[in-house]
């Protein structure tokens, strides 16, 4: 009953809203799980397991490449909030040195399931940029895959400080004044996380007035993350405000993308922690939204009515139109010139000086 309820209502949504979602996926999704809501994945890189979605579930595929590598030494956030050990070094990341070599055997092993319409996407991963990768070197990895692949959907998902706040764990500045988001980068989503409305609205002031103004192309389009998981073990009271607040936050983020033609898809953070449900109603483990009820349903009516629409979107949805290189084989970057919004004051989570 409960479920029929949720559709109604979303369809509704749905119905008066000019624009439309053309994916539906989730954060540790797969095949059995995402059966008739969801249309592909991103982060699952064995091949017979793509093979395997496609050919029972209909369901694409990102590649998550691999092409960054540890540096040799640690690396210092001096912000005290950012720190996550009690020195405040953590290991960091950079773009692996045989980057272009590593991308070429990825791709000579992808490139089968390229052709028969499996993968059609590369994902370049979660939060490389907060833990040490440059703009730069995004840019060099786009730039390498759109060569070889023009039609790539290349896609990067980033925490809220580099979104946000425009800084990253070592408290370095991000975007230079007017200075883009590489323009090989196709798709570009960040996670933010909280148990209030500004779970939704902290996201959306974001991609408009912080994000937005860093697209130079029409088409490049955004990847909201919203939330669903709790850290640790919830008691059956804890679980049902959990599920009521997943459902609320689902319906939002669900809004948002119907109304900008930005939002090419929501990837929820995330199905299956591991956690099990217990009779009593509590929650052993980390939570997913698998083990939320009506969060589940939700999600779970949001994906059909986005497969129903299908994936080309409407007309006022921008087609892909992917960069084609200079005579030099070579993608400059243009400039970025319409302002960008500061962070409030009332986002702690962006201070840069500790108290």
């Amino acid at each position: 009953m409960f479920y029929s309820l949720i559709l109604a209502a979303l369809c509704a949504m749905a119905a008066h809203s000019t624009n439309a979602l053309q994916h539906s996926s989730m954060w540790s999704i797969n095949g059995p799980a995402g059966n008739g809501w969801s249309d592909m994945t991103f982060a699952e890189n064995n091949l017979t397991t793509l093979k395997i979605n496609h050919k029972s579930y209909g369901m694409r595929a990102m590649y998550p490449l691999s092409w960054t590598v540890g540096q040799k030494k640690k690396c210092f956030a001096p912000v005290k909030h950012q720190q996550t050990t009690p020195d405040g070094f953590f290991s960091c990341i950079t773009i692996d040195p045989n980057y272009k070599a590593s991308w070429a055997k990825q791709f000579a092993e992808i490139k089968p399931l390229i052709e028969k319409g499996i993968i059609f996407g590369i994902f370049l991963g979660d939060e490389h940029l907060y833990f040490g990768v440059t703009l730069a070197e995004v840019k060099m990895i786009a730039d390498t895959i759109r060569l070889d692949w023009p039609e790539a959907v290349i896609y990067m998902n980033e925490a809220p400080d580099i979104a946000a706040c425009n800084y990253d764990k070592q408290n370095r500045t991000v975007f230079t004044e007017g200075e883009c988001l590489p323009q090989n980068v196709d798709w570009f989503g960040f996670d933010f996380y909280s148990q209030d409305s500004s779970s939704w609205t902290v996201p959306q002031m974001t991609y408009r007035y912080m994000i937005y103004p860093r697209l130079h192309r029409p088409d490049q389009r955004v990847v909201p993350v919203s939330g669903g998981w709790s850290a640790g073990s919830l008691s059956a009271e804890e679980a049902v405000a959990l599920d009521l607040f997943c459902t609320t936050n689902a319906r939002e983020f669900f809004r948002f993308g119907l109304e900008d033609n930005r939002v090419v898809a929501l990837f929820p953070f995330y199905w299956d922690g591991g956690a099990v449900n217990n009779p009593n109603g509590s929650i052993t483990g980390a939570a997913g939204i698998k083990n939320l009820k009506h969060c589940s349903e939700t999600y779970r009516g949001m994906g059909e009515i986005i497969l129903a629409a299908g994936s080309a979107g409407t007309s006022l949805d921008p087609v892909l139109q992917p960069p084609r290189p200079n005579a030099e084989n070579e993608f400059p970057e243009p400039k970025c010139i319409s302002p960008t919004m500061k962070p409030p004051d009332t986002w702690e989570w962006c201070r840069r000086t500790n108290p």
